[in-house]
């Protein structure tokens, strides 16, 4: 296979993809099994399986959007969901929050702990993702992705916090809901394309220091953060939910939602040097662009994703 350099167009880095010899052999135990699709978009597109927006996370985009919501219209809408009651209440009492006494009602959460905001970011995040039936093993296993979504929002709250306030900062349930959400392309992968999710999955486990949308546009011809934006399109999710799903790699991106997609990106970069990472560490002189163009130093936010990963690693829903 005749491949020296790619440029990622999404990236912001020049991938060396020499090694493309690679590993496919070994990504792949049953390779005609395996292939990837020709055309992934038309198959999404054709696909009769797609999941429609689950209706409890309308009404909470609805209570988003109300200048009028309350904690107790909020902990009605999350009490009509056990699995989210139950994992709303999980959070709460996680040693992130270290609470002293025990929360025990929805609305106890909301109140007493996660506040309004994180509250519905969370059961957004919870709600959207869980109707996507991807396989729960590999690289990009179902538990692995949502783990790394909530390590993600965590870490994207803290480093939030280290914005000048100038430019106004991103809402911290915006903030938050972007960080758990942002990988749902491989999510809607895995449930709509097992071959190409497995196929995909094995490739990065054999590649671990490639650039995952490089891997993923060389196997299917189409990317993660391509997919996402497909099915949020889709779902009509908000403007800036859906940038963020598109370009999260792409350190250069300009726009109105700009401190939103670096936020995502620098803690993609962070988590990468942790067990919970998905891909590689980004290159120096990108993490170096990312941090000035928002402002913040870079040895304060690796103190921020220590104490994310001290205080929220093991306690997640």
């Amino acid at each position: 296979m005749a491949m020296t350099r790619v440029n990622a167009e999404h990236g912001g880095d020049i991938a060396d993809v020499t090694t493309l010899a690679w590993n496919l052999d070994a990504a792949s135990r049953h390779p005609f099994e395996m292939l990837p699709p020709h055309d992934v978009r038309t198959l999404i597109g054709n696909s009769r399986d797609l999941p429609p927006l689950p209706q409890i996370t309308r009404r909470l985009l609805d209570l988003q959007r109300s200048p009028e919501a309350t904690a107790k219209q909020l902990a009605d809408i999350v009490e009509l969901d056990p699995l989210l009651t139950g994992q709303l209440l999980r959070w709460a009492n996680s040693a992130y929050y270290a609470v002293r006494q025990q929360v025990v009602t929805v609305q106890d959460a909301i109140v007493r702990v996660l506040g309004f905001e994180t509250a519905l970011s969370l059961a957004l995040g919870l709600t959207a993702l869980v109707p996507l039936r991807t396989p729960n093993h590999g690289a990009l296993g179902r538990d692995a992705v949502w783990q790394h979504g909530m390590l993600c929002s965590a870490l994207m709250q803290r480093l939030r916090l280290l914005l000048p306030p100038d430019p106004p900062r991103p809402s911290v349930g915006l903030t938050q809901t972007a960080g758990l959400t942002h990988n749902v392309g491989y999510l809607i992968l895995g449930h709509l394309l097992t071959d190409a999710f497995e196929f995909v999955s094995q490739l990065i486990q054999q590649n671990p220091v490639l650039e995952l949308p490089v891997m993923e546009r060389f196997a299917l011809g189409v990317d993660h953060t391509q997919l996402g934006l497909w099915l949020f399109d889709e779902w009509q999710m908000p403007a800036a939910l859906r940038c963020v799903v598109r370009e999260h790699h792409n350190v250069g991106y300009q726009g109105e939602h700009e401190q939103l997609v670096l936020l995502t990106w620098l803690a993609d970069h962070l988590l990468a040097h942790t067990s919970a990472g998905l891909g590689p560490p980004r290159s120096p002189e990108c993490v170096e662009i990312a941090c000035t163009r928002l402002g913040v130093d870079y040895t304060a936010t690796q103190a921020s994703c220590a104490f994310v990963m001290e205080r929220v690693s093991g306690e997640l829903p």
